[in-house]
This record gives C-alpha cells, structure tokens and sequence, in this order.
C-alpha cells in the first residue's frame, strides 16, 4: 500500500526513506486554500490530514522548537529573520518536537506519533532552506545543524533519530 505524504518536501522524503525503507509514499500537495493557524505541532499536522479528501491513507508532519521550559519559539522566528534569531538565541539549550498525523481513510481517526530530540540552537542557519527549523537546530551529540546532517545523502538519518521512531511506528501502524 502506497501512502501520501502531505506537504511534504523531496528532501524531507530521502530522509525518512533512509530511516524507514519499508514505508512507501509518495509526496501529495495540501488542497488548495488551505490554512491553518493551529499554535501546536500536533494540532497543525492535524488539520493537514484532516483537510485531504482524496488520498488515502496520508501522513503529514509538524515541528516546533521548545526551550527547556517549555516556551515555543515559534512566534520569535519568521522567514526573514534566521539569522538574528541565531545570533540572540544562540547555545540555548531546546528541544525539537515533531508530531506526525496519520489518516487511514476519510472516515478513520487521525492517530498520532510524536519524536522529540534534545539538543540547541545554532550560532547560524546553516543547511537547505526548506528544511525549516532543522537549520537553526544542533542535535545533542553533533556539530552540524540537524538540517545538514539530512542533507547529506551518505548520512544515518537514525543517528538523530527524532524522526526514526515516529516513521517506523507509522510503517507499523499501516502494515496492519
């Protein structure tokens, strides 16, 4: 059974690919005028799978950056200011929160699996764009924003493994 990956991106795809080969999809578009202001990961990958009506079963991802405390940064950051962001928030210790949403048909719950991963801010963006907040994030261990780590083909996306568990719990979850 193939899956959709809604909203999702060719590189954020080669990632989960290395992580979990047995999990087939392929990448499918939001519907056209979809919003959301949804102020949680899960909420937000939520409302993507529940606004698909034609393709089944489908996934859909969302991230968000928490300090310590718990405090989202999400309102600190928008496209046009990275490396600011960077510079004044720079060596604060976080936690990447990705939650992952899973609709098997249109009348089916959405199930959800969540990854969290330690680790801090970068002293600069750095790795592809699209790769959102993984630029801006060093997983603990590494020296690389978790962004390049994904972008380098050669890599073991499961040394992260923020993403690893969460897939392979889907894959799972499909297999079913």
């Amino acid at each position: 059974m193939t899956a959709y990956f809604v909203d999702g991106t060719e590189l954020r795809a080669g990632e989960i690919r290395r992580a979990v080969p047995a999990l087939r999809f392929e990448l499918a578009a939001l519907p056209a005028g979809y919003s959301t202001s949804a102020p949680d990961p899960e909420r937000k990958a939520r409302d993507m799978v529940l606004a698909v009506d034609d393709h089944f079963p489908c996934f859909a991802e969302a991230v968000d950056l928490l300090t310590k405390e718990g405090q989202s940064l999400r309102l600190e950051l928008d496209s046009e200011n990275d490396n600011r962001f960077c510079r004044w928030w720079r060596e604060t210790p976080v936690r990447l929160v990705m939650c992952l949403a899973v609709r098997r048909d249109r009348a089916a719950e959405v199930e959800v699996f969540h990854g969290v991963c330690e680790g801090r801010i970068a002293d600069r963006p750095a790795g592809p764009r699209e790769l959102g907040w993984d630029r801006l994030f060093v997983p603990e261990g590494f020296d690389a924003t978790y962004a390049e780590l994904v972008a380098d083909p050669d890599g073991d996306p499961g040394a992260v493994g923020l993403r690893t568990g969460p897939y392979q719990a889907l894959a799972a979850a499909l297999a079913r």
